[in-house]
Protein backbone atom coordinates (compact mmCIF):
# COMPACT_ATOMS: atom_id res chain seq x y z
CA UNK A 1 0.00 0.00 0.00
CA UNK A 2 1.20 3.60 -1.07
CA UNK A 3 0.95 5.55 2.04
CA UNK A 4 0.74 8.84 0.78
CA UNK A 5 -1.52 8.28 -1.87
CA UNK A 6 -4.14 6.22 0.63
CA UNK A 7 -3.81 9.44 2.95
CA UNK A 8 -4.44 12.07 0.62
CA UNK A 9 -7.36 9.85 -1.21
CA UNK A 10 -8.68 8.69 2.03
CA UNK A 11 -9.37 12.32 3.43
CA UNK A 12 -10.53 13.33 -0.65
CA UNK A 13 -13.39 11.25 -0.07
CA UNK A 14 -14.14 11.70 3.34
CA UNK A 15 -14.48 15.55 2.45
CA UNK A 16 -17.02 14.55 0.29
CA UNK A 17 -19.43 12.99 2.41
CA UNK A 18 -18.43 14.49 5.47
CA UNK A 19 -17.26 18.20 6.94
CA UNK A 20 -14.97 16.61 9.85
CA UNK A 21 -13.39 13.58 11.28
CA UNK A 22 -15.57 13.49 14.34
CA UNK A 23 -18.55 13.15 11.48
CA UNK A 24 -16.95 10.21 9.82
CA UNK A 25 -16.38 8.43 13.07
CA UNK A 26 -19.85 9.09 13.93
CA UNK A 27 -21.06 7.62 11.32
CA UNK A 28 -18.90 4.72 11.32
CA UNK A 29 -20.11 3.94 14.71
CA UNK A 30 -23.68 4.01 14.18
CA UNK A 31 -23.22 1.83 10.78
CA UNK A 32 -21.05 -0.68 11.67
CA UNK A 33 -20.10 -0.23 15.19
CA UNK A 34 -16.80 -0.47 17.39
CA UNK A 35 -13.56 -1.60 15.74
CA UNK A 36 -11.88 -4.69 17.11
CA UNK A 37 -8.27 -4.25 17.42
CA UNK A 38 -6.87 -8.40 17.66
CA UNK A 39 -8.87 -10.38 19.07
CA UNK A 40 -9.96 -8.65 22.20
CA UNK A 41 -9.23 -5.08 22.32
CA UNK A 42 -11.98 -3.01 21.19
CA UNK A 43 -11.55 0.61 19.83
CA UNK A 44 -12.93 3.26 21.68
CA UNK A 45 -11.92 6.43 19.83
CA UNK A 46 -13.18 6.30 16.42
CA UNK A 47 -11.80 10.00 15.93
CA UNK A 48 -7.98 9.20 17.17
CA UNK A 49 -8.44 5.84 15.18
CA UNK A 50 -9.46 8.05 11.42
CA UNK A 51 -6.61 10.60 12.11
CA UNK A 52 -4.24 7.75 12.49
CA UNK A 53 -5.77 6.41 9.29
CA UNK A 54 -5.71 10.00 7.78
CA UNK A 55 -1.79 10.99 9.16
CA UNK A 56 -0.89 8.13 7.87
CA UNK A 57 0.44 6.41 10.91
CA UNK A 58 -1.65 3.41 10.73
CA UNK A 59 -3.98 1.62 8.09
CA UNK A 60 -7.50 -0.49 8.29
CA UNK A 61 -7.75 -4.01 8.14
CA UNK A 62 -9.12 -5.62 5.32
CA UNK A 63 -12.70 -5.60 6.55
CA UNK A 64 -13.08 -2.24 7.74
CA UNK A 65 -11.49 -0.67 4.59
CA UNK A 66 -14.80 -2.20 3.25
CA UNK A 67 -16.94 -0.96 5.16
CA UNK A 68 -15.08 2.53 4.82
CA UNK A 69 -15.41 2.29 1.26
CA UNK A 70 -19.17 1.62 1.69
CA UNK A 71 -19.70 4.40 3.62
CA UNK A 72 -17.52 7.01 1.63
CA UNK A 73 -18.71 5.92 -1.40
CA UNK A 74 -15.25 5.17 -3.20
CA UNK A 75 -13.19 1.68 -4.44
CA UNK A 76 -10.67 -0.11 -2.71
CA UNK A 77 -8.76 0.57 -5.54
CA UNK A 78 -8.90 4.13 -6.04
CA UNK A 79 -8.03 4.73 -2.07
CA UNK A 80 -5.10 2.17 -2.83
CA UNK A 81 -3.87 4.25 -5.68
CA UNK A 82 -4.98 1.06 -8.25
CA UNK A 83 -7.13 3.23 -10.27
CA UNK A 84 -7.67 7.11 -11.08
CA UNK A 85 -11.05 7.87 -10.32
CA UNK A 86 -13.35 7.75 -6.76
CA UNK A 87 -14.99 4.43 -8.50
CA UNK A 88 -14.99 1.76 -11.13
CA UNK A 89 -18.32 3.29 -12.08
CA UNK A 90 -16.57 6.26 -13.12
CA UNK A 91 -14.10 4.62 -14.60
CA UNK A 92 -15.65 3.10 -16.88
CA UNK A 93 -18.25 5.45 -17.54
CA UNK A 94 -15.40 7.94 -18.44
CA UNK A 95 -13.77 5.17 -20.84
CA UNK A 96 -17.13 4.58 -22.57
CA UNK A 97 -18.85 8.18 -22.91
CA UNK A 98 -15.57 10.35 -23.03
CA UNK A 99 -17.21 12.96 -19.93
CA UNK A 100 -14.28 14.35 -17.36
CA UNK A 101 -14.68 12.30 -13.97
CA UNK A 102 -15.94 15.94 -12.90
CA UNK A 103 -18.67 15.96 -15.31
CA UNK A 104 -19.68 12.69 -14.41
CA UNK A 105 -19.75 13.61 -10.60
CA UNK A 106 -21.95 16.54 -10.97
CA UNK A 107 -24.39 14.40 -12.92
CA UNK A 108 -24.32 11.33 -10.17
CA UNK A 109 -25.19 14.53 -7.91
CA UNK A 110 -27.80 15.65 -9.86
CA UNK A 111 -29.31 12.34 -9.83
CA UNK A 112 -28.73 11.82 -6.03
CA UNK A 113 -30.53 15.41 -5.47
CA UNK A 114 -33.32 14.31 -7.56
CA UNK A 115 -33.98 11.57 -5.41
CA UNK A 116 -35.34 12.85 -2.56
CA UNK A 117 -38.35 15.37 -2.72
CA UNK A 118 -38.30 18.34 -1.02
CA UNK A 119 -41.49 18.98 2.02
CA UNK A 120 -43.24 21.92 1.47
CA UNK A 121 -42.20 23.65 4.79
CA UNK A 122 -38.50 23.26 3.42
CA UNK A 123 -39.60 25.04 0.45
CA UNK A 124 -41.47 27.39 1.57
CA UNK A 125 -38.98 29.09 3.73
CA UNK A 126 -36.88 29.87 0.67
CA UNK A 127 -39.95 32.13 -0.46
CA UNK A 128 -38.72 33.56 -4.28
CA UNK A 129 -35.32 31.50 -4.28
CA UNK A 130 -37.11 28.05 -4.07
CA UNK A 131 -35.63 27.59 -7.15
CA UNK A 132 -32.07 27.51 -5.57
CA UNK A 133 -32.92 24.41 -3.85
CA UNK A 134 -30.12 21.53 -4.66
CA UNK A 135 -33.49 18.99 -5.45
CA UNK A 136 -34.88 21.75 -8.24
CA UNK A 137 -31.04 22.79 -9.88
CA UNK A 138 -30.96 18.86 -10.40
CA UNK A 139 -33.41 19.49 -12.83
CA UNK A 140 -30.87 20.42 -15.00
CA UNK A 141 -30.31 17.00 -15.24
CA UNK A 142 -33.22 16.23 -17.65
CA UNK A 143 -32.69 19.31 -20.26
CA UNK A 144 -28.92 17.15 -20.24
CA UNK A 145 -30.68 14.28 -21.14
CA UNK A 146 -32.83 16.35 -23.98
CA UNK A 147 -29.86 18.19 -25.59
CA UNK A 148 -27.60 15.24 -25.56
CA UNK A 149 -30.33 13.07 -27.08
CA UNK A 150 -31.77 15.58 -29.18
CA UNK A 151 -34.39 14.34 -31.93
CA UNK A 152 -34.39 12.61 -35.11
CA UNK A 153 -33.31 15.68 -37.10
CA UNK A 154 -31.21 17.75 -34.42
CA UNK A 155 -28.33 16.78 -32.53
CA UNK A 156 -26.48 19.12 -29.73
CA UNK A 157 -22.46 19.84 -31.71
CA UNK A 158 -20.11 22.37 -32.32
CA UNK A 159 -21.86 23.51 -34.82
CA UNK A 160 -25.03 24.23 -33.03
CA UNK A 161 -23.02 25.87 -29.97
CA UNK A 162 -21.33 28.04 -32.62
CA UNK A 163 -24.59 29.20 -34.43
CA UNK A 164 -26.02 29.58 -30.86
CA UNK A 165 -23.06 32.15 -29.82
CA UNK A 166 -23.05 34.09 -33.05
CA UNK A 167 -26.60 34.75 -32.84
CA UNK A 168 -26.76 36.02 -29.61
CA UNK A 169 -23.53 37.89 -30.01
CA UNK A 170 -24.07 39.10 -33.80
CA UNK A 171 -28.01 39.27 -33.92
CA UNK A 172 -28.51 40.22 -30.07
CA UNK A 173 -31.07 37.17 -29.62
CA UNK A 174 -33.63 38.33 -26.76
CA UNK A 175 -37.39 38.42 -25.86
CA UNK A 176 -39.39 41.33 -27.58
CA UNK A 177 -43.11 41.88 -25.37
CA UNK A 178 -44.13 44.09 -27.84
CA UNK A 179 -44.07 40.87 -30.45
CA UNK A 180 -47.07 39.96 -29.22
CA UNK A 181 -50.70 40.54 -28.60
CA UNK A 182 -51.67 41.67 -25.06
CA UNK A 183 -54.78 40.77 -23.34
CA UNK A 184 -56.44 44.17 -24.61
CA UNK A 185 -56.19 42.84 -27.97
CA UNK A 186 -58.78 40.06 -27.63
CA UNK A 187 -61.96 41.38 -27.15
CA UNK A 188 -63.91 37.86 -28.64
CA UNK A 189 -62.59 35.23 -26.26
CA UNK A 190 -64.57 32.52 -28.23
CA UNK A 191 -62.96 33.18 -31.44
CA UNK A 192 -59.27 34.08 -30.40
CA UNK A 193 -58.70 32.48 -26.46
CA UNK A 194 -56.15 29.65 -28.75
CA UNK A 195 -54.79 32.77 -30.30
CA UNK A 196 -54.52 34.52 -27.02
CA UNK A 197 -53.14 31.20 -25.13
CA UNK A 198 -50.44 30.72 -28.30
CA UNK A 199 -48.93 34.60 -27.85
CA UNK A 200 -48.80 34.31 -23.91
CA UNK A 201 -47.48 30.92 -24.39
CA UNK A 202 -44.54 31.86 -26.86
CA UNK A 203 -43.43 34.95 -24.61
CA UNK A 204 -42.52 32.46 -21.80
CA UNK A 205 -40.76 29.48 -24.45
CA UNK A 206 -38.80 32.64 -25.89
CA UNK A 207 -38.14 34.04 -22.47
CA UNK A 208 -37.17 30.45 -20.97
CA UNK A 209 -35.02 29.66 -24.28
CA UNK A 210 -33.92 33.29 -23.54
CA UNK A 211 -32.28 32.30 -20.16
CA UNK A 212 -30.97 28.98 -21.18
CA UNK A 213 -29.09 30.50 -24.63
CA UNK A 214 -27.73 33.12 -21.64
CA UNK A 215 -26.00 30.56 -19.54
CA UNK A 216 -24.61 28.69 -22.34
CA UNK A 217 -23.25 31.77 -23.26
CA UNK A 218 -21.76 33.00 -19.99
CA UNK A 219 -20.28 28.97 -20.03
CA UNK A 220 -18.45 29.74 -22.88
CA UNK A 221 -17.07 33.72 -22.25
CA UNK A 222 -15.86 32.48 -19.30
CA UNK A 223 -14.25 29.31 -20.76
CA UNK A 224 -13.16 31.14 -23.20
CA UNK A 225 -11.81 33.97 -20.65
CA UNK A 226 -9.74 30.70 -19.04
CA UNK A 227 -8.53 29.02 -22.33
CA UNK A 228 -10.46 26.50 -21.53
CA UNK A 229 -11.98 25.63 -24.71
CA UNK A 230 -11.78 22.04 -26.42
CA UNK A 231 -9.17 22.43 -29.35
CA UNK A 232 -12.36 22.21 -31.82
CA UNK A 233 -13.51 25.77 -31.40
CA UNK A 234 -11.32 28.99 -31.45
CA UNK A 235 -10.68 32.28 -30.31
CA UNK A 236 -11.03 34.86 -32.50
CA UNK A 237 -10.35 38.25 -31.62
CA UNK A 238 -10.08 40.52 -34.26
CA UNK A 239 -13.21 42.29 -33.49
CA UNK A 240 -12.04 43.29 -30.37
CA UNK A 241 -13.62 40.69 -28.04
CA UNK A 242 -14.12 36.84 -28.07
CA UNK A 243 -15.71 35.36 -30.75
CA UNK A 244 -15.86 31.63 -31.45
CA UNK A 245 -15.39 29.89 -35.01
CA UNK A 246 -15.43 26.21 -35.57
CA UNK A 247 -12.62 25.29 -37.50
CA UNK A 248 -12.84 23.94 -41.17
Amino acid sequence: MNITIFTQRLQECRRRKFSSQQAFADAYMQRFGMIRQGKKKIDNNMFGTIQSWEQGKSTPTADVLANICELLDCDADYLLGRIGQRTHDITDAHRYTGLSPAALEQLHEYRTNLATEPDWAETRELEENWSSHKYYKAFALYLIDELLTGSKSHKLSIGILDRLFQMIYEEGIGVKKEDYGSDDEYEDEETDSRELWAAQTREQIDIITYLITNNIRDILYENAVDEKLPDALRIDTSKGTYFFSVYE
